[in-house]
């Protein structure tokens, strides 16, 4: 009996060691996701802010939007994510202060759609589990997480290598004002052949909701919702929901992704999803003009 509670007290030992020397190296990344993790849940003060998925991440310029707006601006976009870690971000960065513009770009997969597993949407969340309101979005994607997050060491191990590579040696920076230009040429390989396949679309009841949670969070910053252009244009009907939010709430929504300038122009992009620098900084440029079209300076 002794060797079973010595061994369990060791597990629980190991588990806030590590937990802890993980905490603290997330802290204090010198760089890469990590880094620019930290800053947008803890430090982010800027009056415009740029969310959604690696589309967000790479297609924004805030620099272009700064000179353009004479407001701040910063890309809080992350690589295959949307509105659950969206909206657990943008609630902590809430309690600190509200932006006067929020330019979030959807990506049905990550934003509307089912069919994923929203657990993987929780990851960039960990670390801040025990902030205001974090527990509640993790356990409306799984109500056991409540008892998983007890162990400390599980709220790092998806990101073992990457967390010491932050602290000890970034990979990357925090990009330009979060920004993160894809500085290549149009790979044609990465462009797979479309075949036009017939189904029903199955929208995710508990998406579409925290992206309606993100709206009635601060009444006082303004929302536009916009698709960036898409190599291979996109099938509108998988937008429904958020026109029809849009449309409810009198949002602008602005939609480049069937935009003939844009698509099938390799000049534009790195591959079918994402354009690249120069594609990027166009882009910027014409949501500009988009937006003072509809008084949004």
């Amino acid at each position: 009996m002794f060797r079973i509670v010595l061994f369990f007290f060791l597990v629980y030992a190991i588990d806030m060691v590590a937990g802890k020397i993980f905490a603290y190296m997330v802290d204090n990344a010198k760089g890469g996701d990590n880094s620019r993790n930290n800053y947008i849940c803890n430090s982010v003060n800027t009056d415009i802010l740029v969310f959604g998925s690696s589309r967000a991440l790479h297609h924004y310029n805030p620099v272009i939007i700064e000179k353009a707006t004479g407001k701040s601006c910063y890309n809080c976009g992350q690589d295959g994510n949307g509105s659950i870690l969206n909206y657990g971000r943008y609630q902590l960065i809430c309690q600190r202060y509200s932006p006067k513009l929020v330019i979030y770009d959807i990506i049905p997969n990550f934003d509307l759609l089912a069919g994923d597993d929203n657990h993987k949407y929780l990851d960039w969340l960990k670390a801040y589990y025990n902030r205001k309101g974090v527990p509640e979005v993790f356990e409306s994607v799984d109500p056991t997480e409540k008892y998983k997050m007890q162990s400390r060491m599980y709220r790092y191990n998806s990101k073992f290598i990457q967390i010491v590579s932050d602290i000890v040696h970034p990979l990357q920076d925090n990009g330009i004002n979060g920004f993160r230009p894809m500085n290549a040429e149009m790979d044609t390989m990465k462009i797979a052949k479309k075949e036009e396949k017939k189904f029903e679309l199955e929208f995710d009841s508990l998406k579409i909701a925290y992206i309606n949670k993100m709206l009635n969070e601060s009444p006082t910053t303004k929302f536009i919702f916009t698709v960036s252009p898409i190599w291979y244009g996109m099938d509108s009907t998988q937008l429904q929901p958020i026109r029809e939010i849009c449309k409810y709430r009198k949002i602008p929504f602005i939609d480049f992704s069937a935009d003939p300038k844009y698509v099938h122009n390799n000049e534009y992009f790195k591959d079918g999803a994402h354009l690249n620098a120069r594609g990027a900084d166009e882009f910027t440029r014409d949501l500009i003009v988009e937006l003072r079209k509809r008084g949004i300076n």
